[in-house]
Order: C-alpha cells, then sequence, then structure tokens
C-alpha cells in the first residue's frame, strides 16, 4: 500500500507555460483521501513555489523538498532538514560557469542571488524566483553571509549545457552533487544532497516503508528518487536517464502522467497487477 507520493514538479506536473493539468489536481485530492502524503520534490527552492503549492493544495504537514534535496521545508517556511554546499565548492563553479559565458545562482535556505540576468528580469523570476525578489549582483557572492545550499548555472544556449556539464563534474564531482535539472540548468549540491535522500529521510521519520513509497520525475535529478522509492514512474518524454531508473512508463505529461501513475499504483494496482 502506497503511504508517500514523492513528485516532481517541472515536466511532471507543471509544463513548459506553468499550467498544471486538472486532472492531476483532482488525483492529489483523492490520493490524500486514501491517506497518501504527497511530497512535492523540485529543483527550486521551497519558498519560491508558493503559488504552485497552493495550485496543488500541499497542505501544512507536507513536507516540500527543493534545491535538488538540499531543503526540505514546511509550507509555513520552517526548515526540516539543509544540506549546505562549501564556499570553495561554489566559487569553483561559478568560475567555470564564467568561462562558458553562463551565469552563475546562488541561493541560500531564503534567498536568490545572480550576477546578472540570465534571460529577462521577467523570465528570471519565474523560472528561478517565483515570487523572492532575485538580488542581482555582479559581485554576489562577496555579500553573501548566510550558508549557501546551492549554485544553480543557467546556460540559454542549450547546446552549451552537455560540455559545461562535463566540466563542471570533472572539476566538482568528487566533492559535490551535479546534475543537469532542465534544458538550460545544471544544479550543483552538496554530495550527500538528492531528492532520494531527502525523500528516505522523511519517510524514516514518518516511518515509512520504502514499498510504501511511489515516485515519479521527468529528469536527470529525480534519478536518486526513482531508485529509491519502492516504486517509480517517468513520463514517456522523459530525459533518458529518468526513463533508465524508473520501474513504470507513465503517459507523456501532458497526458496526466501524475494521474496515470496514481491510478495504476494507487487507485486500481490489482487490476494492472492481473494484466
Amino acid at each position: 500500500m502506497i503511504k508517500l507520493l514523492a513528485t516532481d514538479l517541472d515536466g511532471t506536473l507543471l509544463d513548459e507555460q506553468g499550467h498544471i493539468n486538472e486532472e492531476d489536481i483532482a488525483a492529489l485530492r483523492r490520493a490524500r483521501k486514501m491517506g497518501v502524503t504527497v511530497v512535492v520534490a523540485t529543483g527550486r527552492m521551497p519558498a519560491t513555489i508558493g503559488p504552485f503549492l497552493d495550485r496543488l493544495e500541499v497542505t501544512a504537514d507536507e513536507p516540500v523538498v527543493g534545491g535538488h534535496g538540499a531543503v526540505t521545508a514546511l509550507r509555513n517556511g520552517d526548515i526540516l532538514h539543509t544540506f549546505t554546499i562549501p564556499r570553495e565548492t561554489v566559487v569553483e563553479g561559478a568560475a567555470i560557469a564564467r568561462t562558458f559565458d553562463a551565469v552563475p545562482a546562488f541561493y541560500t535556505a531564503h534567498d536568490i542571488f545572480m550576477e546578472r540576468i540570465a534571460f529577462s528580469p521577467e523570465q528570471d523570476e519565474y523560472w528561478l524566483a517565483g515570487g523572492i525578489p532575485i538580488r542581482y549582483d555582479p559581485d554576489a557572492l562577496s555579500h553573501i553571509e548566510e550558508a549557501l545550499v546551492k549554485l544553480l548555472v543557467v546556460q540559454p544556449d542549450v547546446a552549451a549545457v552537455p560540455a559545461m556539464l562535463e566540466a563542471l563534474r570533472a572539476r566538482l564531482g568528487d566533492r559535490a552533487e551535479v546534475v543537469r535539472s532542465h534544458q538550460w540548468f545544471v544544479e550543483v549540491v552538496n554530495q550527500d544532497a538528492s531528492k532520494g535522500a531527502a525523500i528516505a529521510w522523511i519517510a524514516k521519520q514518518r516511518g515509512i516503508r520504502r514499498d510504501e513509497v511511489l515516485a515519479i520525475g521527468d529528469a536527470g535529478n529525480d534519478v536518486s528518487m526513482l531508485r529509491w522509492a519502492g516504486y517509480s514512474a517517468a513520463p514517456a518524454n522523459a530525459a533518458p536517464e529518468a526513463l533508465a531508473a524508473a520501474k513504470w512508463v507513465a503517459p507523456t505529461q501532458p497526458e496526466n502522467a501524475v494521474a496515470a501513475t496514481l491510478e495504476r499504483f494507487v487507485f486500481h494496482p490489482a487490476l494492472f497487477d492481473r494484466r
């Protein structure tokens, strides 16, 4: 019996226009009525996705995993668990980003700093901030006193991302978790941070077994939770690494991937098992 659903946001529940299908929302509502805890696990920071959490009807006691697993928090802003990243690692990663003409974004548990605009102020706000003001500062790292939880490297030139990802992994891979989370983004976090580690921590705190956890996600930063969960799914249009890690392939995101996954594993598992 599934007791916890861990679901990615962008590319799984959320499309490129910020739309969430009504069928997926209704399915989450139904799952909660059956006693399933819903945990949104995203590369975005928990404090930046309030409107999406409202839309998904995330409750006050349902944890939210953000920053690729670096931060676990509640809706009221309470931080439950964090993995910080050494400043020297962030400094090195930012230097590599600049050689690719990419824009480093620095995240604390509460604030976002960028050295310059990546897309436009409006697009930066949508993709990176979600209501929290971005602090643009060409010398940002010198002015951040709080511990850092994530370096996000923004590369508007999609063709340059694979080489940049390889360079970041070659330099930082033995000290940090480096993943591609979107066509434009590479994330660098604490080497112990991942969506899988965060979901495992939440499950342990709540006395939920691994075989009572269902995960769904579409990108490289979802692989850890897809592998850890007892049951997992990826939309048919997911990244190859997510499809390889998932135990079941769901319909594409526009075709209500989350609702279909809940139908398969929560609402009518016996019906599918007989097929």
